[in-house]
């Protein structure tokens, strides 16, 4: 029987709660069985470590329920990733406002400076600015998983993510809030795992 470890195929079914202060659980995305989140062990960038080790040593069929801490999962928020942009940084090449894509509440993809993609959440449009909030939508978060291995087996070529995003992370480019990745977030959302 084909354990998790390094180099292994997985498949997921799993919940992702996030959890107040009171201990509070609100459901942020769900891997179901017949869309299962995917990757290869050991070759997912942006992988949570900690959700990597709880996973290590499961078997098909195993099911696992943990918790991990702000600390252990996308940290803590930090006021310093909320930005005030130049409204006109957001003007289209005729020099009006994208106001079709900006919106309050909408997530945008940006640049940092060093080319890397940086998703944020619109928080409030004036005529000079636009204010984003760049922290991980579940940062300052406690996550509970809770779920159900439905896959592991040897990876094939093909398995081996291309790009730095797929099956599973933490970023808002899958639109939801996914699993142990720190970089999904679309049909996982501002991601989780």
């Amino acid at each position: 029987m084909d354990i998790i470890s390094t180099g292994k195929y997985l498949e997921l079914a799993y919940k992702i709660y996030s959890l107040d202060s009171e201990g509070n659980k609100t459901l942020e995305y769900e891997f179901t069985e017949q869309g299962p989140d995917h990757f290869v062990y050991g070759a997912e960038p942006g992988l949570l470590e900690d959700f990597s080790r709880k996973l290590q040593g499961l078997a098909k069929g195993d099911t696992f329920n943990f918790t991990l801490t702000p600390e252990q999962a996308f940290g803590e928020r930090q006021e310093n990733l909320v930005m005030k942009l130049a409204r006109n940084f957001f003007n289209d090449a005729d020099g009006n406002f994208m106001s079709d894509m900006v919106q309050v509440g909408k997530v945008l993809t940006m640049m940092t400076s060093t080319g890397q993609p940086a998703q944020g959440i619109v928080l409030h449009i004036d005529d000079n600015a636009v204010t984003m909030d760049f922290n991980h939508r579940l940062a300052g978060k406690s996550v509970e998983y809770e779920g159900k291995v439905m896959l592991v087996r040897d990876a094939t070529a093909d398995d081996i993510p291309q790009h730095s995003c797929g099956g599973g992370c933490s970023c808002d480019s899958c639109g939801g809030g996914c699993g142990g990745h720190d970089h999904h977030d679309g049909g996982c959302g501002g991601c989780c795992h």
